[in-house]
């Protein structure tokens, strides 16, 4: 029985790479303009560096908890931290292949008493060549039901 894990894609249209930067207050022309993007050796517009984040709607918490199976209770889970590792930026025009699994799941006590867990939830996301891309980790803090 191998490890569990979950795949998706996660298409970097044009429309949502210059929607995201501007959310995220990103002004930088290479995120919208092509033009510019090849000045800088791009082949397109890039999507910004938390882009991938919009996996969310991909994979919403439903569909991760059914196939991953954290059973987090989440009217007690916090964002602990988030972290990415590229190999490169990805561009409009590709569509990244996602594999989400749990890469770590702990539980260690609190400094005020009770326990919390940590659920480390990993994304590789390659392209279309099956390259990687990039590696995203985000982590879920599940406190304890009373901290006493």
């Amino acid at each position: 029985m191998g490890e569990r894990e979950l795949t998706f894609d996660l298409p970097v249209e044009l429309g949502h790479v210059q929607d995201f930067a501007r959310a995220v207050g990103e002004d930088n022309p290479v995120f919208f303009e092509a033009e510019v993007a090849e000045q800088h050796g791009f082949p397109n517009v890039v999507a910004p560096p938390t882009f991938t984040t919009t996996q969310i709607f991909h994979v919403p918490r439903d569909r991760r908890e059914r196939e991953l199976g954290a059973n987090l209770d989440y009217d007690r889970v916090l964002h602990g931290e988030q972290e990415f590792v590229y190999k490169r930026l990805p561009v409009a025009g590709e569509t990244l292949r996602g594999r989400m699994r749990i890469a770590r799941d702990f539980t260690k006590e609190g400094k005020r008493g009770g326990s919390m867990r940590f659920v480390t939830y990993e994304s590789v996301f390659t392209d279309e060549a099956g390259d990687e891309v990039l590696t995203a980790h985000y982590t879920l803090i599940e406190t304890a039901k009373d901290v006493g």
